[in-house]
């Protein structure tokens, strides 16, 4: 359910939710990269790439085992033109429904359950990071800052084996692959930047077949488009005011020919998901003093995700149509940021939310529920700058209750930082 609601609160572009280098800022001050200006917004605004040339950028997480490095490279002196390549290894990455559940059972393979069927085929065993790769263009285009970014992200394995041998004894053809692209394209005001407007489209699909070489599940639909748009309206040399919406339509198909390898059924199921959300919010830029900013923004959310059951494999009371909705209202985000010393900063935000989830199955039997609940998150970090290095980190609260180890004594067993993003100005 937490998962869902994250989804609603903070990812309805559901095409462009890669998590590349500077995130880290944005979220510890609430993840308000919405109504922030920072060069994390390149990624949900494209156009804005033009606005942050020649930069090296890096995102590091410890928890997830995610790394980001990118570099913007800027062209042509006369009319420039901005190139950013980022890449980056994940831990996990496969075909999910909207709910998060794990459509094609991907990847199935266990590295126990490999060697006593072939111990040759270790030496094939997949790796559980896949790759990933993004690319940004931004120009100008008649008049206005115009850009364009793409995605892709690729993970396959494969292990082929006859039994020529005594200790191979079995003929092997397994593989799953799972490729996913994202395409986008966006507008920002070229002179002062005071709104942009993106749209994003991702689309993919897999392949998964049991150890001999029979196909388990394939795809039945697999798309997501969304945008996004917003405006700074300046009231005053302190207040900005930002109003934002974001809107997204997607659809997660699986049609399932057996439940796991090797217990191959002749009745097949299809999972077929819809889904629709919206965001409207209000925020607001408040610079009390120099060296300081804190941000706020109240806002609606909605989303509603249906799932079709059907086929031989499901008996005539799971066959049918799910309906949940997420209604928040309202939310609100927190941040505030302000200079310690000359090279550091102090960064804290939150969010709070009231949401309602609505749930109904139309089957063989009913099921209609209503729940009401409230949802908090808070955030701690610090930021760094020596020269043109910058360095945001998300931080462990501990450190702050329970103070360093080398004053308190405390024998830490987690990590200071849970996340750090690098900026580096390369000219």
């Amino acid at each position: 359910m937490k998962t869902a609601l994250i989804t609603v609160l903070g990812v309805l572009l559901l095409a462009s939710t890669g998590a590349f280098a500077t995130e880290t800022r944005t979220m510890v001050m609430g993840q308000n990269n919405m109504i922030m200006v920072d060069d994390y917004n390149m990624f949900m605004f494209p156009g804005r790439v033009n606005n942050y040339p020649n930069l090296a950028l890096g995102d590091f997480w410890h928890n997830d085992g995610l790394y980001d490095l990118g570099i913007t490279w800027q062209f042509n002196d006369d009319k420039p033109w901005v190139l950013g390549t980022f890449v980056a290894i994940e831990p996990e990455y496969g075909p999910r429904s909207f709910w998060g559940d794990n459509l094609a059972n991907f990847p199935w393979y266990n590295l126990e359950y490999i060697p006593k069927v072939s111990p040759s085929a270790v030496e094939q065993a997949p790796s559980d990071e896949p790759r990933r790769f993004q690319m940004l263009y931004g120009r100008q285009l008649f008049g206005q800052n115009f850009g364009f970014s793409f995605d892709l992200v690729r993970y396959s394995w494969e292990a082929k084996q006859d039994s020529t041998s005594a200790i191979d004894t079995l003929d092997i053809d397994a593989s799953q692959s799972f490729r996913q692209f994202t395409f986008g394209l966006g507008l920002t005001e070229a002179t002062s930047g005071q709104w942009d407007v993106s749209v994003h489209f991702m689309t993919g699909g897999w392949t998964n077949k049991d150890m001999n070489g029979n196909k388990l599940n394939e795809p039945s639909g697999f798309y997501d488009l969304g945008m996004a748009a917003r405006y700074f309206w300046v009231r005053s040399p302190k207040i900005t005011l930002v109003p934002h919406v974001q809107a997204g339509i997607g659809k997660r198909g699986v049609k399932d020919f057996g439940a796991m390898p090797d217990t191959l059924t002749t009745d097949d199921t299809k999972d077929e998901y819809s889904r629709t959300a919206v965001d409207f919010g209000f925020g607001m830029n408040y610079t009390p003093g120099p060296d300081m900013l804190a941000v706020i923004d109240f806002g609606f959310a909605m989303e509603s995700v249906k799932v079709k059951y059907s086929g031989d494999g499901y008996t005539v009371d799971q066959r049918g149509e799910e309906k949940t909705t997420y209604l928040v209202f309202p939310y609100m985000k927190l941040g505030f940021e302000g200079e310690v010393f000359s090279w550091m900063d102090v960064r804290a935000g939150g969010i709070t939310s009231l949401w309602t989830s609505k749930n109904k199955w139309e089957s063989d039997f009913e099921v209609d529920e209503t729940w009401d609940d409230d949802w908090v998150q808070t955030y701690l970090g610090l930021g760094f700058h020596w020269g043109r290095l910058y360095l945001d980190t998300y931080m462990d609260p501990q450190i702050v209750t329970e103070g360093f180890n080398f004053i308190s004594g405390t024998d830490f067993t987690a990590p200071m930082n849970w996340s750090v993003s690098m900026v580096y100005e390369m000219f």
